[in-house]
């Protein structure tokens, strides 16, 4: 690694990560026909290959280490280490992508999902298996009713909330009274009971605070929101929406540990 300085990588990183596919393409035909002899004329012939002055500033600051730090390395050796970095790029935007989140005051009408069409997104797209995280639960009548069709496309739902029963009534209201009998029948339903959770010395004990949702084992949502009317469309909620397999599948094996282990009961 000594002829790659970090100075170096990091410039290279930079133009990967700004210039789009399309004109770094360009840019790599040409820096291929580049030997050693011509770094008098790299700027010349490379900087009008990019239209914006934001990445022309970006190449000309690579060019500038490259010349005073990697004398070995011709075009060629450049623009494979170019080519690596912007497929790195783009493996990791595949890999893990996320959204924010938002319910709530939003002066600056900042393109942002909002938390029920995010939710609704992943029950939709579901195909073979959804988990649903909530502590409240309440007056959701179009979630509930994507989650029977989910039922009806053969996905298979499970619902972990919390209950007026085994909160010793931190909550008001069940599930019966939001999801109804078809839908509670037709999913998996578990709960953490009271005898389960941990207690302090004043005998205060855990709730099930925790709000998620995962669908089909590569899709994850994470939300300050309960499933209630007002935090689909009055409270501020935060959340994110991760496109990510090794979390999703990371929630669903502590889900599945705390089942198994008898933590959460059916």
């Amino acid at each position: 690694m000594a002829i790659l300085s970090a100075k170096l990588l990091e410039q290279l990183r930079q133009v990967a990560q700004e210039v789009p596919d399309s004109t770094l393409d360009s840019l790599l035909r040409v820096l291929m026909t580049i030997g050693f002899s011509e770094s008098s004329t790299l700027k010349h012939k490379l900087l009008p290959l990019l239209p914006r002055a934001s990445w022309r500033q970006l190449l000309s600051a690579l060019i500038d280490v490259w010349q005073t730090e990697a004398l070995l390395l011709d075009g060629n050796a450049i623009a494979v280490a170019l080519a690596t970095a912007a497929h790195c790029r783009k493996s990791l935007q595949h890999e893990l992508a996320a959204e924010l989140v938002w319910t709530g005051p939003n002066p600056e009408a900042l393109p942002l999902r909002r938390t029920d069409q995010a939710l609704l997104q992943l029950i939709r797209a579901a195909q073979q298996d959804l988990l649903i995280v909530s502590f409240a639960i309440y007056n959701i009548p179009e979630i509930v009713q994507a989650l029977i069709v989910a039922l009806d496309r053969g996905v298979n739902v499970r619902i972990i909330a919390e209950t007026p029963e085994a909160s010793d009534g931190k909550i008001s209201f069940g599930m019966a009274a939001t999801f109804g009998s078809e839908l509670l029948e037709r999913s998996r339903v578990y709960v953490w009971p009271k005898g389960k959770r941990p207690v302090d010395e004043q005998g205060r004990f855990g709730s099930l605070h925790a709000k998620c949702a995962v669908c089909d084992q590569q899709h994850l949502f994470l939300s300050s929101a309960n499933l209630t009317a007002y935090a689909m469309s009055l409270n501020i909620e935060m959340g994110v929406l991760i496109h990510n397999r090794n979390l999703s599948e990371q929630v669903i094996q502590q889900i599945n540990s705390l089942i198994s282990s008898g933590v959460l009961t059916h």
